[in-house]
């Protein structure tokens, strides 16, 4: 793929979902914490408590999952700039070159 667009196009979208995930880690550590707790069947006789992130930040199984996300999300985003850098160099290759 030789296109500069298509690759700024590409690192884009990686970068925006390495974003999200990063941003968005705590809600998914603690939604992955109430399902395998439900999964388990260590709640599924209590209702919809209200969340409470103190006792859920407490949890070690909490603090991987949230390790986790953030470190996926980490290399998602140096993916991303990977491929914006990739891009670029792209186009200054295509540039043409004045030769002295």
């Amino acid at each position: 793929m030789h296109n500069p667009l298509v690759k700024y196009l590409i690192g884009t979208c990686i970068l925006s979902v390495g974003l999200v995930i990063l941003l968005s880690a705590k809600e998914i550590a603690h939604g992955l914490t109430h399902f395998w707790e439900r999964w388990l069947g260590k709640n599924s006789a209590e209702p919809a408590a209200p969340r409470t992130p103190s006792v859920n930040s407490e949890q070690p199984q909490y603090r991987a999952r949230l390790l986790t996300w953030r470190v996926i999300a980490a290399l998602i985003i140096i993916d991303g700039f990977i491929w914006l850098a990739r891009a670029t160099s792209e186009v200054f290759r295509a540039m043409p070159h004045a030769k002295p």
